[in-house]
């Protein structure tokens, strides 16, 4: 086609004029298109029947496609006008040589600007300079613009193609990576399923030998505790039949081995924490056993603390002199806390070795009759350095205090409880001193010959006690504790049992001390529920509140104190006001979660609704609800055995028998402190079934429950092995067999309360000095069945021992 438009560009213009105006093109074109489409066998013969075909029909249905069948037609028309139109018009010359121009034969605008008139016609011109100069700049910003459109297809290629290789090469590192870290992995997890399967290996053989070692213990107690409780069954079988056991051996008491093991196999620092737990007088004795237990005896760790109270009734001739200046005079460089309470035969010699004692930080001497002002001079003139300083029931007078407040400067504690003979100069004289500055706790129980001017003196020196203890005062009035209370503001400990003139005044300005922590006040019947609600809204830190026998206060004090979150102890006992709305108070306040005991004591308006509120206090060790008449078996009793961290109850002379006894053991196996006393509907059934249950029973007490027998004391002592402390007074019906079936299996028995127990004699003591070795306190009271001779022998045994054989009281009910 080209080739064509090239050859017709050099022909005369009349000869294309023939070509258009016979139609020379459209008929080339024509059979062309035919022979393109139609492809024919014999073209030369398809264009002479096609040209006949032309002659004969004319010129007027003349088409470029007018030579192929409709069959082959396309649907639609793809060429808009005739290629041969474009060759034969493709003649620039022509098209210039020749223009048709317009002329209108009135008045018209030719079709290059200039006006005419007259009849259309053709005129030939030629391009002007500035045609060529505009078709030239037209081709050459096409060509420009061709150029640059290539060059940035090019461009955005190149740039495509090189991101899309940046792209690979990041996917293939990636990929290069993962590949790695794959490789990592699985050598990792190998690795880690080899330790664990070692581990498990060793787990299991871990696993194994201790369940062998555990089968082992197990076995091994499982054997001792049916031998025990075989030879246990056949004691108890020999006493029921009679038999004559007095002569044998109780068991539980030895195997017969008397190695020496602390000398041999314990090192020094056990053997020494062994003899920590011995008291003055059986060190005593350990070190005139042998050599290695003498040099044992006498280590510096074992001698910084003496306490003669406790051996001052086991020695023959009590706490003497001779003894204290000899013990004193070889321990004194260690001697840390000495003890004197109760030695009453102590003179000025003793004194004076205790005043050698130059490291010396605690001393007791209450109730020591032998000392006095100048016997307390010498001690505290040598010993500088004393922290803490008991001086009760003692004859000390001004003078003491006045060589107390010279030589004493670092006491911090200071017990002048009972002593009579110093008077408010005394006071005066402490406040005085360089101590005052250091003293944080101060007891004046009992000191009733203070007066305001006293208190006043003492506030004004010692304004930094932190614990202050005025017990059994009956004479303390409002003017004393005003003093106080404005100027000790940093007391956190304040006890004032037996005042019974303080009024809510006091009280009130007590509750400005936001420190109080500890409050304790019993027998006041002055105080309201404004003061509770003064110390409930200001001492919202308070953790310990005793208010026994306070008649006037009701459920709306307790409400006042319920928001204290911290309060640990409540004792309301013998407030007879309090109702179920108080305890529920107490309760659904922010001190449920901190309780941790609580006495309703004598709380007699207290119901079942009560113990349902209780059951909110989850950490309630200790609860006492003795004498609480409304409180039922069934709806109050066994409500208690749902408080699981309960340790110590009472319920003394509540309506409990046999079946709430039952009740509480079932839900509650954890207790440790039983009072059932007065509960005289429990039998040696209920008694029975409870300890079945609650087999670590330290302390138990019974008294006055009137129909135990024997029985019940036999499964008492079979199930309740460590029984410290048990109180059978009143209990008419207990024989000598249960004190033996007690000494044949409690052997850590150390406090027994017998007292009304008529049908017991003599031959009970024995028992209890063969098997219980480790009794301090007996108390045998209206025993008409025990002489004075076997009570007089038993005292060698017990430190502690009360004795009577009076006539029963009334109030045992016998009759």
């Amino acid at each position: 086609m080209a080739n064509m438009a090239a050859s017709m560009k050099g022909q005369k213009p009349e000869l294309k004029h023939y070509l258009r105006s016979n139609k020379l093109p459209d008929v080339y074109e024509a059979l062309l298109t035919g022979l393109a489409v139609m492809c024919p066998d014999d073209p030369l013969q398809f264009i002479l029947d096609k040209l006949r075909c032309l002659k004969e029909n004319g010129m007027e249905e003349l088409n470029w496609d007018m030579f192929v069948e409709d069959y082959m037609k396309p649907p639609n028309k793809v060429i808009t006008e005739s290629n041969l139109d474009f060759i034969f018009n493709l003649d620039d010359e022509s098209m210039i040589d020749f223009i048709d121009i317009p002329v209108n034969i009135q008045r018209g605008q030719g079709y290059f600007g200039g006006r005419f008139e007259g009849i259309t016609k053709s005129r030939k011109i030629w391009p002007t300079p500035e045609m060529y100069a505009t078709a030239y700049g037209h081709y050459n910003m096409s060509l420009k613009n061709m150029c640059f459109s290539a060059w940035m297809q090019y461009y955005l290629h190149k740039k495509k193609k090189k991101m899309a290789m940046e792209k690979k090469m990041t996917r293939a590192a990636l990929h290069h990576a993962h590949r790695i870290l794959r490789v990592h992995l699985n050598v990792w997890r190998d690795w880690l399923r080899y330790r664990k399967g070692c581990q498990a290996m060793a787990y299991h053989k871990l696993k194994r030998i201790y369940f062998v070692s555990v089968g082992i213990v197990l076995f091994r107690e499982w054997r001792a505790v049916a031998k025990r409780n075989k030879d246990q069954r056949e004691y108890f079988e020999r006493l029921e039949r009679g038999e004559n056991v007095d002569d044998e051996e109780t068991f539980g008491q030895g195997d017969g081995d008397a190695q020496d093991k602390l000398s041999g196999q314990l090192g020094i620092e056990l053997a020494v924490k062994v003899f920590s737990f011995l008291d003055i007088a059986d060190l005593a004795r350990c070190a005139c056993v042998c050599r290695s237990w003498k040099v044992i005896a006498y280590h510096s760790s074992l001698w910084n603390r003496l306490d003669f109270s406790k051996v001052r009734n086991r020695l023959a001739y009590g706490v003497t002199d001779l003894v204290t200046t000899k013990l004193l005079s070889k321990c004194r460089p260690y001697l840390i806390h000495l003890s004197m309470r109760g030695c009453t035969q102590l003179q000025s010699s003793t004194f004076l070795s205790i005043s050698e004692c130059r490291n010396l930080q605690d001393l007791n001497l209450s109730q020591c009759k032998g000392l006095d002002d100048e016997s307390l001079k010498f001690v505290v003139k040598g010993c500088k350095i004393i922290l803490y300083l008991n001086l009760s029931h003692t004859h000390i007078t001004d003078a003491s205090l006045r060589t107390i407040s010279k030589y004493c400067h670092n006491v911090q504690f200071l017990s002048l409880a009972y002593c009579k003979k110093f008077s408010d100069r005394g006071l005066q004289y402490l406040s005085a001193g360089k101590c005052s500055k250091k003293l944080e706790y101060l007891d004046l129980s009992g000191c009733l010959q203070i007066t305001p001017d006293g208190f006043k003196s003492l506030s004004s020196g010692c304004n930094m006690l932190q614990t202050l203890v005025l017990n059994e005062f009956p004479t303390l009035n409002d003017d004393c504790m005003m003093a106080v209370a404005a100027k000790c503001t940093k007391i956190h400990t304040l006890s004032i049992l037996g005042s019974p003139l303080l009024t809510d005044e006091t009280f009130k300005r007590l509750a400005n001390n936001r420190n109080l922590r500890k409050l304790r006040i019993e027998g006041n019947q002055r105080i309201s529920d404004l003061s509770l609600k003064a110390i409930g809204k200001n001492c919202t830190d308070l953790e310990h509140l005793y208010l026994a026998d306070c008649q006037r206060l009701t459920d709306a004090s307790l409400k006042a104190i319920a928001n204290c979150s911290k309060l640990v102890v409540c004792n309301i006992a013998d407030v007879v006001q309090i109702t179920n709305t108080g305890v529920q108070s107490l309760a659904e306040g922010s001190c449920a979660s901190s309780m941790r005991e609580l006495n309703l004591t004598n709380c007699i308006r207290v119901g079942d609704m009560a113990m349902f509120n209780i059951r909110k206090f989850k950490n309630l060790v200790y609860l006492s609800v003795c004498f609480c008449e409304h409180i039922s078996e069934k709806s109050g009793i066994e409500l208690l055995g749902q408080l699981h961290a309960l340790v110590s109850l009472d319920i003394s002379g509540c309506n409990c028998s046999d079946e709430g006894l039952s009740s509480l053991g079932k839900y509650n196996n954890h207790l440790r402190d039983v009072t059932l006393s007065e509960c005289a509907d429990i039998t040696d059934l209920g008694l029975q079934k409870f300890t079945q249950q609650c087999k670590d029973i330290e302390r138990l007490d019974l008294s006055h429950c009137k129909l135990l027998t024997d029985g019940a004391i036999k499964n008492l002592a079979f199930c309740c092995r460590y029984l410290t402390s048990l109180n059978l007074a009143g209990c008419k019906l207990i024989t000598n067999l249960s004190i033996q079936y007690l000494s044949g299996v409690c052997h850590h028995l150390h406090t027994l309360d017998i007292s009304g127990c008529i049908i017991i004699t003599d031959k009970a003591l024995k028992y209890l000095r063969k098997g219980c070795k480790k009794l301090k306190y007996l108390t045998m009271l209206y025993c008409k069945g025990i002489t004075k001779h076997a009570a007089m022998k038993m005292t060698r045994h017990v430190p502690a021992l009360k004795f009577s054989d009076d006539e029963i009281p009334v109030y045992y009910g016998y009759k």
